[in-house]
């Protein structure tokens, strides 16, 4: 709570201004937007409505009752216990159920409280990096403004949690990596395992993340044992954390198995690039000989042999991803479905409001040159702490380009940046103003 001490009446005045507007405006979206995505017409908020529904009602963990719109979900593996969506978010989902009934405004409720402790965080994360009320402000603000988060709210994804449990523990790392203590890594550990049970790419975060901090922490003069047990404990509180979802795939299918069965599919469907039938139109994501094997499969099965092949044709055909690559990653920075014709935007939840499709691009724009100003014009001594912000973007960009990308996977990512592109337009104005009182 340190970054919220010392701050003055007009200080605090701003900041809870600020987001108590975020809030408000956020709930105003809420009710005057339609709920434009039927779960019947969009795959993933209709199956963490379905795990929800099964887990309140005593069946388990299992996508019984879901519409067919998957070959791989087709016939009894809907009845079967699943693991192709982590945990953490169904559970949310059962809670408010449970107390609210099926009433999903109340679950876009919590997203909208979800964005208030990311904008604290975020806050809290510049004071840490600059020592400057201002910057945290601006980055306060930019947080409380920026329209896909307005969106993503109002979507039963796991994108508003995921977002905050990621912000959450960049931040609890940059204070153990300013101030080194056993309790601060155990959380920051915590903290991601809670990440990697909304999205399983957390999970494999944590190991360059801790080779990162080991170098980080030698820097700051801090021995070689707490240099290394830190991170090694961060590693366990990650395994902990993780560990009712672990037990129970060893208990269900036998397999020590930290993510879900869908990233075959996400893997196949990224490295496989699509062909279309112009005659039919058709797309093919995942060749048809691959499906063919995945049919009448277990869950668990379909999902090694989606990995297999993915990784087979990853071998057999590496230049299609080194060329496909920076493709993916301008669609998950800029949301351009096309970058090599023009930037054709869409935002994958607002299929019907055409002024909210322009909502990414030039955003996106400003704030990566702002902070690419902060890293490459005005870098200091405090990049030293932004190290994990940086491995973040970095790591996480870098996945994308085995996967398939869209707009909204970089949301998680998106206060990190923020919080750097913050200190860039401080930096800027700050220098202008200097320059015109002369």
């Amino acid at each position: 709570m340190g970054a919220f001490l010392g701050l003055d009446r007009k200080e605090r005045t701003w900041l809870v201004g600020i987001i108590l507007i975020g809030l408000v405006a956020r709930v105003v979206w809420l009710f005057v937007m339609p709920y434009y995505v039927p779960l019947t017409e969009q795959s993933d908020p209709q199956e963490y409505n379905q795990l929800a529904k099964n887990l309140l009602s005593g069946e388990g963990y299992r996508l019984k009752g879901l519409s067919g719109h998957f070959q791989f979900l087709m016939g009894e593996r809907l009845n079967a216990p699943s693991a192709r969506r982590p945990p953490l978010y169904p559970v949310l989902l059962t809670g408010v159920y449970y107390l609210f009934g099926e009433r999903h405004r109340a679950v876009f409720l919590l997203h909208c409280f979800f964005d208030v402790v990311t904008m604290l965080a975020v806050f809290a994360m510049c004071r840490r990096l600059f020592n400057n009320v201002n910057v945290g402000l601006i980055a306060t603000a930019l947080i409380a403004s920026y329209l896909p988060f307005f969106q993503q709210n109002i979507v039963l994804m796991t994108e508003s949690l995921n977002m905050l449990l990621t912000t959450l523990y960049l931040w609890v790392i940059i204070e153990a990596i300013a101030a080194p203590s056993v309790q601060r890594f155990l959380l920051a550990g915590f903290l991601i395992g809670a990440a990697a049970l909304t999205r399983p790419e957390a999970f494999y975060f944590v190991i360059p993340l801790s080779i990162v901090i080991f170098f980080v922490l030698r820097t700051r003069k801090v021995s070689l044992r707490q240099a290394i047990l830190m991170p090694a404990l961060m590693i366990l509180m990650t395994l902990v954390a993780d560990s009712p979802w672990l037990v129970r795939n060893v208990v269900v299918f036998h397999k020590f198995f930290p993510g879900t069965t869908l990233v075959g599919t996400n893997l196949m469907e990224g490295l496989f690039i699509p062909t279309q039938d112009a005659s039919k139109g058709i797309v093919a994501s995942i060749p048809p000989e691959v499906l063919a094997m995945v049919g009448g499969r277990t869950e668990m099965e379909a999902n090694d042999i989606l990995l297999r092949e993915a990784l087979k044709f990853l071998w057999r055909n590496p230049t299609s991803w080194l060329l496909n690559g920076p493709g993916k990653v301008i669609k998950m920075w800029f949301n351009a479905s096309d970058w090599r014709k023009r930037f054709f935007l869409y935002y994958p939840t607002t299929n019907r409001n055409h002024y909210v499709q322009y909502s990414l691009l030039i955003p996106n724009l400003i704030l990566v040159a702002f902070a690419g100003l902060a890293i490459f014009r005005y870098r200091g001594r405090w990049l030293v702490l932004a190290t994990p912000i940086l491995l973040a973007l970095a790591f996480f960009t870098f996945a994308e380009t085995f996967l398939v990308s869209v707009g909204r996977h970089c949301l998680k990512l998106m206060p990190a940046l923020i919080v750097l592109a913050a200190f860039g337009l401080h930096q800027v104005f700050t220098h202008w103003r200097a320059s015109t009182s002369r």
